[in-house]
């Protein structure tokens, strides 16, 4: 085997293992967290941390092989197939879905974005969920972005993208449309109306449901609610940050060109 433990390699057994008898099966000198920690003492100081890995309450060879493996860090398996034998529902999702995190199809696995022993983050997060995700995504916020998204706004990605895997572009966990002209529908736009509500499309005249109005007159209606030239959220509204409230553009696409909105709330 390519990765060996320490004292296998150097040819000493005792080092874990007691040659006549022990009351810890298998012949083990203490019980196998406690024998790890005795060299780990790292990995024991993580485990002080607010949000510590289950997995852990059945031992350290509930994901490593103690003595060698194939895999790096004595891993059981390789990459995520480590964590996905607890995790099936994961798993089973990143298998069978068309778009998958491409986190996790690295050689580190849900490494990527998980601590594998303890974390002072939840769902052991290396840091909160906002900085994890613009870790890699660099330029999703940028520094002019006076106006955030809520959730985004919120330290959160997850109400909009899956981290894992689903069928939807981007990650999204609902449908939103690719096209800049995408008529509304009682389908169309899902993702956005998990949270918004449907009225501000409509109703071709409101006094309550939207304030992009013109009177009673409902703007977004007459925008979006259109069967022949329905335009989507995102020709107006940047969807995870803008220099203008209401996430609205600096400039909406026409054709080949890019028109200034100048929005004034």
């Amino acid at each position: 085997l390519p990765h060996m433990h320490g004292p296998v390699s150097a040819g000493d057994c005792t080092a874990c293992h007691t040659p006549h008898e022990s009351d810890i099966k298998p012949l083990l000198l203490k019980k196998d967290d406690e024998l790890c920690a005795g060299c780990h003492v790292d990995i024991q100081e993580l485990l002080k941390k607010p949000d510590v890995h289950p997995a852990l309450d059945g031992g350290c060879t509930s994901c490593h092989n103690p003595h060698g493996s194939a895999h790096p860090k004595l891993l059981a398996e390789k990459g995520a197939a480590v964590c996905f034998a607890c995790h099936d529902d994961i798993g089973t999702k990143v298998e069978k879905s068309p778009v998958v995190h491409a986190a996790v199809q690295t050689e580190k696995g849900c490494a990527s974005c998980h601590s594998p022993h303890a974390s002072d983050n939840a769902k052991l997060l290396l840091a909160p969920e906002k900085e994890t995700c613009l870790a890699c995504h660099k330029t999703i916020i940028t520094k002019n972005m006076t106006t955030l998204h809520g959730p985004i706004n919120e330290g959160k990605c997850t109400p909009c993208h899956d981290p894992h895997g689903g069928p939807n572009a981007k990650l999204l966990v609902a449908g939103f449309p690719p096209n800049p002209y995408v008529p509304y529908t009682d389908k169309a736009y899902a993702l956005c109306f998990t949270c918004h509500k449907r009225d501000l499309v409509q109703f071709p005249d409101t006094s309550f449901a939207t304030g992009f109005r013109d009177g009673e007159r409902n703007l977004h209606y007459l925008h979006v609610n259109n069967k022949q030239k329905g335009r989507s959220c995102r020709m107006c509204h940047n969807l995870h940050g803008s220099s203008s409230p209401k996430l609205i553009a600096d400039s909406v696409p026409f054709g080949k060109w890019s028109l200034p909105l100048k929005f004034v709330k």
